[in-house]
Protein backbone atom coordinates (compact mmCIF):
# COMPACT_ATOMS: atom_id res chain seq x y z
CA UNK A 1 0.00 0.00 0.00
CA UNK A 2 0.83 3.66 -1.09
CA UNK A 3 0.72 6.06 1.59
CA UNK A 4 1.72 9.64 2.63
CA UNK A 5 2.97 10.27 6.16
CA UNK A 6 2.83 14.08 7.26
CA UNK A 7 5.66 14.56 10.29
CA UNK A 8 6.84 11.86 9.00
CA UNK A 9 10.66 13.15 10.39
CA UNK A 10 8.67 13.93 13.57
CA UNK A 11 9.07 11.84 16.57
CA UNK A 12 6.12 10.07 15.91
CA UNK A 13 7.02 9.70 12.15
CA UNK A 14 10.65 8.26 12.60
CA UNK A 15 9.22 5.23 14.55
CA UNK A 16 6.90 4.46 12.17
CA UNK A 17 8.50 4.69 9.06
CA UNK A 18 11.49 2.82 10.98
CA UNK A 19 9.77 0.12 12.05
CA UNK A 20 6.81 -0.16 9.85
CA UNK A 21 8.14 1.64 6.86
CA UNK A 22 8.85 -2.04 4.97
CA UNK A 23 5.60 -2.81 5.17
CA UNK A 24 4.35 -0.27 3.08
CA UNK A 25 4.89 2.34 0.29
CA UNK A 26 5.95 5.71 2.04
CA UNK A 27 6.05 9.19 0.81
CA UNK A 28 6.91 11.50 3.22
CA UNK A 29 6.50 15.81 2.66
CA UNK A 30 9.02 17.82 4.33
CA UNK A 31 10.30 21.15 4.99
CA UNK A 32 14.06 20.84 5.39
CA UNK A 33 15.73 20.49 1.90
CA UNK A 34 18.39 18.50 3.25
CA UNK A 35 15.99 15.95 2.61
CA UNK A 36 14.41 16.84 -0.59
CA UNK A 37 14.15 13.88 -2.96
CA UNK A 38 15.93 11.21 -0.82
CA UNK A 39 14.63 7.84 -1.31
CA UNK A 40 15.52 4.89 1.73
CA UNK A 41 14.16 1.79 0.98
CA UNK A 42 10.32 2.40 0.72
CA UNK A 43 10.75 6.09 1.35
CA UNK A 44 10.58 8.55 -0.55
CA UNK A 45 10.74 12.54 0.91
CA UNK A 46 9.69 14.90 -1.26
CA UNK A 47 10.12 19.32 -0.16
CA UNK A 48 6.47 20.58 0.23
CA UNK A 49 4.97 23.98 1.67
CA UNK A 50 2.10 21.76 2.66
CA UNK A 51 0.09 23.81 0.40
CA UNK A 52 -3.04 22.38 -1.15
CA UNK A 53 -1.23 22.21 -4.49
CA UNK A 54 2.35 20.65 -2.88
CA UNK A 55 0.36 18.21 -1.09
CA UNK A 56 -1.98 16.89 -4.35
CA UNK A 57 1.02 16.17 -6.05
CA UNK A 58 2.73 14.36 -3.41
CA UNK A 59 -0.46 12.49 -2.48
CA UNK A 60 -1.14 11.45 -6.16
CA UNK A 61 -1.15 7.63 -5.91
CA UNK A 62 -1.58 7.02 -2.32
CA UNK A 63 -4.26 4.86 -0.87
CA UNK A 64 -3.96 6.24 2.68
CA UNK A 65 -2.64 9.14 4.47
CA UNK A 66 -1.49 9.36 8.08
CA UNK A 67 -1.65 13.17 9.41
CA UNK A 68 0.83 13.94 11.92
CA UNK A 69 2.07 17.55 11.39
CA UNK A 70 1.60 20.09 13.01
CA UNK A 71 3.49 22.82 15.81
CA UNK A 72 3.07 21.58 19.33
CA UNK A 73 4.30 25.10 21.26
CA UNK A 74 1.45 27.58 20.24
CA UNK A 75 1.93 30.97 21.86
CA UNK A 76 -0.09 32.93 19.28
CA UNK A 77 -3.66 32.85 17.23
CA UNK A 78 -1.34 32.96 13.80
CA UNK A 79 0.20 29.79 15.10
CA UNK A 80 -3.17 28.17 15.73
CA UNK A 81 -4.66 29.17 12.39
CA UNK A 82 -1.30 27.85 10.73
CA UNK A 83 -2.43 24.18 12.34
CA UNK A 84 -6.11 24.13 11.32
CA UNK A 85 -5.12 25.20 7.58
CA UNK A 86 -2.54 22.77 7.11
CA UNK A 87 -5.10 19.80 7.95
CA UNK A 88 -7.30 22.22 5.66
CA UNK A 89 -4.74 21.59 3.15
CA UNK A 90 -4.05 17.79 3.89
CA UNK A 91 -8.23 16.88 4.09
CA UNK A 92 -8.86 19.06 0.36
CA UNK A 93 -6.47 17.14 -1.50
CA UNK A 94 -7.33 13.76 -0.33
CA UNK A 95 -11.00 14.27 -0.94
CA UNK A 96 -10.05 15.60 -4.87
CA UNK A 97 -7.80 12.63 -5.17
CA UNK A 98 -10.60 10.37 -3.54
CA UNK A 99 -7.91 9.35 -0.58
CA UNK A 100 -11.02 8.31 2.22
CA UNK A 101 -8.90 6.68 4.50
CA UNK A 102 -6.84 9.27 6.81
CA UNK A 103 -5.63 9.23 10.45
CA UNK A 104 -5.47 12.31 12.25
CA UNK A 105 -3.61 12.33 14.90
CA UNK A 106 -4.96 14.80 17.73
CA UNK A 107 -4.31 14.89 21.49
CA UNK A 108 -6.04 14.56 24.59
CA UNK A 109 -5.41 18.46 25.33
CA UNK A 110 -8.47 18.66 23.73
CA UNK A 111 -9.85 17.72 27.04
CA UNK A 112 -7.75 20.86 28.67
CA UNK A 113 -6.92 19.41 32.75
CA UNK A 114 -8.91 21.20 35.56
CA UNK A 115 -12.19 20.26 35.40
CA UNK A 116 -12.02 16.23 36.36
CA UNK A 117 -11.85 14.11 39.49
CA UNK A 118 -9.45 11.67 40.48
CA UNK A 119 -9.78 8.61 38.79
CA UNK A 120 -12.31 9.77 36.53
CA UNK A 121 -13.08 8.10 32.77
CA UNK A 122 -13.67 10.45 29.92
CA UNK A 123 -15.29 9.08 26.84
CA UNK A 124 -15.43 10.30 23.00
CA UNK A 125 -19.19 11.75 23.59
CA UNK A 126 -18.15 14.49 26.13
CA UNK A 127 -17.74 17.83 25.23
CA UNK A 128 -14.46 19.08 24.96
CA UNK A 129 -13.17 22.31 26.54
CA UNK A 130 -9.32 22.87 25.65
CA UNK A 131 -7.55 25.45 28.10
CA UNK A 132 -4.45 26.37 25.44
CA UNK A 133 -3.79 27.09 21.84
CA UNK A 134 -2.53 23.51 20.83
CA UNK A 135 -5.51 21.42 22.20
CA UNK A 136 -7.70 24.37 20.66
CA UNK A 137 -6.56 23.73 17.40
CA UNK A 138 -6.33 19.79 17.61
CA UNK A 139 -10.61 20.13 18.73
CA UNK A 140 -11.04 22.40 15.26
CA UNK A 141 -9.29 19.68 13.02
CA UNK A 142 -11.50 17.25 14.67
CA UNK A 143 -14.62 19.00 13.75
CA UNK A 144 -13.11 19.74 10.18
CA UNK A 145 -12.44 16.16 9.89
CA UNK A 146 -16.23 14.94 11.30
CA UNK A 147 -17.43 17.70 8.44
CA UNK A 148 -15.17 15.87 5.47
CA UNK A 149 -17.03 12.46 6.81
CA UNK A 150 -20.16 13.37 6.84
CA UNK A 151 -20.03 15.82 3.69
CA UNK A 152 -18.19 14.02 1.21
CA UNK A 153 -18.43 10.11 2.54
CA UNK A 154 -14.51 10.32 4.08
CA UNK A 155 -13.13 7.76 6.86
CA UNK A 156 -11.06 10.29 8.48
CA UNK A 157 -9.96 8.62 12.22
CA UNK A 158 -8.98 11.32 14.67
CA UNK A 159 -6.97 9.77 17.46
CA UNK A 160 -6.88 11.18 20.39
CA UNK A 161 -3.38 10.21 21.98
CA UNK A 162 -2.52 10.07 25.73
CA UNK A 163 0.75 11.28 26.70
CA UNK A 164 2.87 9.88 24.23
CA UNK A 165 6.02 8.80 25.96
CA UNK A 166 9.61 7.22 24.34
CA UNK A 167 13.01 8.20 23.04
CA UNK A 168 13.10 10.39 20.15
CA UNK A 169 15.18 8.63 17.61
CA UNK A 170 17.42 11.65 17.07
CA UNK A 171 17.19 14.29 19.91
CA UNK A 172 17.05 11.53 22.69
CA UNK A 173 14.59 12.61 25.94
CA UNK A 174 13.33 15.90 24.93
CA UNK A 175 10.39 16.46 28.13
CA UNK A 176 12.06 17.10 31.24
CA UNK A 177 10.30 14.67 33.16
CA UNK A 178 11.32 12.16 30.59
CA UNK A 179 15.13 13.19 30.52
CA UNK A 180 15.61 14.13 34.12
CA UNK A 181 14.52 9.86 35.07
CA UNK A 182 16.69 8.97 32.21
CA UNK A 183 19.59 10.73 32.70
CA UNK A 184 19.57 10.30 36.45
CA UNK A 185 19.01 6.45 36.62
CA UNK A 186 21.90 6.07 33.77
CA UNK A 187 24.07 8.37 36.57
CA UNK A 188 22.78 6.64 39.70
CA UNK A 189 22.04 9.62 41.17
CA UNK A 190 18.33 10.35 43.15
CA UNK A 191 15.33 11.34 41.04
CA UNK A 192 13.27 14.09 42.28
CA UNK A 193 9.91 13.57 42.61
CA UNK A 194 7.18 16.51 43.67
CA UNK A 195 5.16 16.11 46.59
CA UNK A 196 3.99 12.73 47.27
CA UNK A 197 4.33 11.48 43.62
CA UNK A 198 0.57 10.76 43.67
CA UNK A 199 0.26 13.11 40.52
CA UNK A 200 -0.08 10.89 37.11
CA UNK A 201 0.01 10.57 34.18
CA UNK A 202 -2.19 8.99 31.29
CA UNK A 203 0.20 7.85 29.17
CA UNK A 204 1.17 5.50 25.76
CA UNK A 205 4.08 4.13 24.49
CA UNK A 206 5.49 5.41 21.26
CA UNK A 207 5.26 1.79 19.81
CA UNK A 208 2.07 1.05 21.21
CA UNK A 209 0.96 4.61 19.17
CA UNK A 210 2.88 3.45 15.93
CA UNK A 211 0.86 -0.14 15.83
CA UNK A 212 -2.26 2.12 16.70
CA UNK A 213 -1.93 3.46 12.82
CA UNK A 214 -0.99 0.53 11.22
CA UNK A 215 -4.61 -1.03 12.82
CA UNK A 216 -5.69 2.19 11.69
CA UNK A 217 -4.54 1.61 7.94
CA UNK A 218 -5.94 -1.49 7.81
CA UNK A 219 -9.37 -0.15 8.61
CA UNK A 220 -10.24 1.85 5.94
CA UNK A 221 -14.13 2.15 6.12
CA UNK A 222 -13.81 3.02 9.83
CA UNK A 223 -14.44 7.49 10.64
CA UNK A 224 -14.99 8.94 13.92
CA UNK A 225 -12.56 9.92 16.84
CA UNK A 226 -10.96 7.11 18.86
CA UNK A 227 -9.33 7.58 22.08
CA UNK A 228 -6.05 5.80 21.71
CA UNK A 229 -4.39 5.08 25.17
CA UNK A 230 -3.73 2.47 28.23
CA UNK A 231 -7.23 3.59 29.92
CA UNK A 232 -5.31 4.29 33.28
CA UNK A 233 -3.18 6.42 34.99
CA UNK A 234 0.38 5.89 36.25
CA UNK A 235 1.42 7.79 39.27
CA UNK A 236 5.09 9.52 39.09
CA UNK A 237 5.91 7.54 41.40
CA UNK A 238 5.34 4.41 39.92
CA UNK A 239 7.09 5.38 37.09
CA UNK A 240 10.60 6.52 39.09
CA UNK A 241 10.93 3.06 40.85
CA UNK A 242 10.37 1.44 37.61
CA UNK A 243 13.05 3.73 36.21
CA UNK A 244 15.20 2.93 39.43
CA UNK A 245 14.35 -0.69 39.28
CA UNK A 246 15.22 -1.59 35.20
CA UNK A 247 18.53 0.89 35.36
CA UNK A 248 19.53 0.21 38.66
CA UNK A 249 19.39 3.21 39.88
CA UNK A 250 20.10 2.36 43.62
CA UNK A 251 20.27 6.41 44.76
CA UNK A 252 16.69 5.93 44.18
CA UNK A 253 13.94 8.65 44.74
CA UNK A 254 13.70 11.89 46.79
CA UNK A 255 10.64 12.83 47.32
CA UNK A 256 10.09 16.91 46.77
CA UNK A 257 7.32 17.05 49.94
CA UNK A 258 7.10 21.01 50.06
CA UNK A 259 5.94 20.82 46.31
CA UNK A 260 2.93 19.77 44.67
CA UNK A 261 1.70 16.41 42.90
CA UNK A 262 0.79 18.09 39.97
CA UNK A 263 -0.21 15.49 37.07
CA UNK A 264 -2.96 14.28 36.04
CA UNK A 265 -5.23 12.01 37.64
CA UNK A 266 -7.94 11.47 34.91
CA UNK A 267 -8.12 9.28 32.05
CA UNK A 268 -9.33 8.79 28.79
CA UNK A 269 -11.71 5.72 28.18
CA UNK A 270 -10.93 3.35 25.59
CA UNK A 271 -13.65 1.00 24.97
CA UNK A 272 -14.40 2.55 21.70
CA UNK A 273 -10.71 1.70 20.01
CA UNK A 274 -11.03 -1.76 21.51
CA UNK A 275 -14.96 -2.36 20.12
CA UNK A 276 -14.53 -1.01 17.00
CA UNK A 277 -10.99 -1.03 15.82
CA UNK A 278 -9.99 -4.43 18.00
CA UNK A 279 -7.15 -1.93 19.46
CA UNK A 280 -5.33 -2.04 23.03
CA UNK A 281 -2.12 -1.30 24.23
CA UNK A 282 0.74 -3.90 24.69
CA UNK A 283 3.34 -2.14 26.30
CA UNK A 284 3.08 -1.95 30.18
CA UNK A 285 5.20 -0.17 32.95
CA UNK A 286 7.57 -3.25 33.37
CA UNK A 287 8.16 -3.43 29.58
CA UNK A 288 7.66 0.09 28.12
CA UNK A 289 11.03 0.76 30.57
CA UNK A 290 12.87 -2.08 29.60
CA UNK A 291 12.63 -0.71 25.97
CA UNK A 292 13.45 2.62 26.65
CA UNK A 293 16.89 1.18 28.04
CA UNK A 294 17.15 -0.78 24.39
CA UNK A 295 16.46 2.60 22.68
CA UNK A 296 18.39 4.31 24.76
CA UNK A 297 21.64 1.94 24.53
CA UNK A 298 21.33 2.40 20.68
CA UNK A 299 20.99 5.71 20.84
CA UNK A 300 23.86 6.30 22.42
CA UNK A 301 25.46 3.25 20.47
CA UNK A 302 26.79 1.75 23.50
CA UNK A 303 26.10 -2.23 23.97
CA UNK A 304 27.41 -3.04 27.20
CA UNK A 305 24.32 -3.32 29.95
CA UNK A 306 23.86 0.06 32.40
Amino acid sequence: MRIAVTGGSGFIGQYFIRDYGSAYECVVPVRDTSKMLKKAGNITYLKSDYSFHSLMQIFSGCEAVIHLAGQKNLSTQTQCMENIQFSSNVFEACKELQIGNIINVSSRAVWGNERFSAGESINEVETPKPDNMYGLSKLCVETLADYYNRTYGMHIKSYRMGEVCGLDLKKGMTHIFWKNLLELSVANQPIPIYGTGAGGRDLIYIKDVIRALDVGLKAKDVSGIFHIGRGAVLTNLEIAQEFCRIFLNQAGICLQTEKDDGGTKWHLDVQKAKQILDYETRYDLKSMVEDIKVEYLKFVGQEKEI
